[in-house]
């Protein structure tokens, strides 16, 4: 049984958001199959499937340790998960960037696609670190 004397803080609200937020970018991520830019050249093309297993599997297993209550792990994994995607994904689309910075596709700048995907797994990891020091659980005494 739940300790009732025991009410959830900012941080659980924190990592379960982190995770949603994790979640959304990944589904983001697989609808546009990771092709920035008006092009369709190898250097508009950053899909890793990497970066989902990250998201996603980083997602599910905070979900299942909050569920079990280890809400530490849980925010860690929440926060990792996402850094960890982003450094891959930047390795990845290292060469759009360039591209784009240069001057090769100074017309168009940075696609909306690859701005909205790097809002969203920028607030995943961002929401994910603030889990990580916020409080979890708060005594209601």
């Amino acid at each position: 049984m739940s300790n009732p004397s025991v009410k959830k803080g900012f941080g659980f609200y924190a990592t379960l958001c982190a995770a949603v937020l994790a979640l959304a970018a990944g589904a983001y991520f697989v609808s546009i199959h990771g092709t920035f830019g008006l092009d369709s050249t190898h250097n508009g093309v950053c899909y890793d499937p990497m970066i989902l297993v990250l998201l996603f599997g980083g997602a599910a297993l905070a979900v299942v340790l909050v569920l079990i209550k280890r809400f530490g792990l849980a925010s860690a994994v929440i926060a990792a998960a996402p850094g960890v995607a982003i450094c891959v994904f930047v390795h990845k689309c290292y060469w759009y960037v360039v591209d784009v910075f240069v001057g090769i596709d100074e017309k168009h700048g940075f696609d909306p696609r690859f701005i909205t995907f790097v809002a969203l797994i920028a607030a995943a990891f961002l929401v994910g670190e603030i889990a990580i020091y916020a409080r979890k659980t708060k005594s209601a005494a």
